[in-house]
């Protein structure tokens, strides 16, 4: 479940899941502890910790990891609702490798066809893989201009110098 980040879309969030306890997720790296959501009027809105009697939050090793580090949930509602858009139905798996914390490697399977996310740029992309599908680069996982000429892709980002008309009006 993903917390919606906008204060409006919280409220009717919390309306339509008032039954509803929320827990960290413990194959994301979290406590297991319970958790509620705080509306923000100046940051995002987001799921917290429940504190404990006396005020002090439990130690969670979630805690010191910041808004990217949900980057894989919130790609999978976006491509999700992006998908169903077009009558189609995506399925996840996060892939859980010795090399990969949990989250890093985001797998859609569509209509047969595999795409695979790279969400974390410390975890470099397998291009010889053949049964990975479709690379895809999520922010801040580089490829190497090796890798684009061998693979035949083009990268859209500006290199080298630019040229500019020249002025005639002097």
């Amino acid at each position: 479940m993903v917390c919606p980040t906008d204060a409006e879309e919280l409220d009717e969030f919390r309306e339509e899941f008032s039954g509803t306890t929320f827990w960290c997720g413990v194959l994301l790296g979290g406590c297991g502890g319970q958790l509620l959501t705080r509306r923000g009027n100046v940051r995002v809105s987001h799921f917290a910790h429940f504190p404990d009697p006396d005020g002090l939050l439990p130690e969670c090793g979630r805690r010191s990891r910041d808004v990217a580090s949900a980057d894989h949930l919130y790609v999978r509602t976006a491509t999700q609702a992006w998908l169903r858009g077009q009558g189609r139905t995506p399925r996840y798996r996060y892939i859980d490798r010795d090399d990969a914390p949990v989250g890093s490697l985001v797998e859609i399977e569509l209509d047969g066809h595999t795409l695979l996310l790279h969400m974390d740029p410390a975890t470099p992309p397998d291009w010889d893989v053949t049964e990975a599908g479709d690379i895809i680069l999520g922010p801040g996982v580089a490829i190497d201009h090796r890798t684009l000429a061998r693979r035949g892709y083009a990268d859209g980002r500006l290199r080298g110098p630019t040229f500019r008309q020249a002025d005639t009006t002097s």
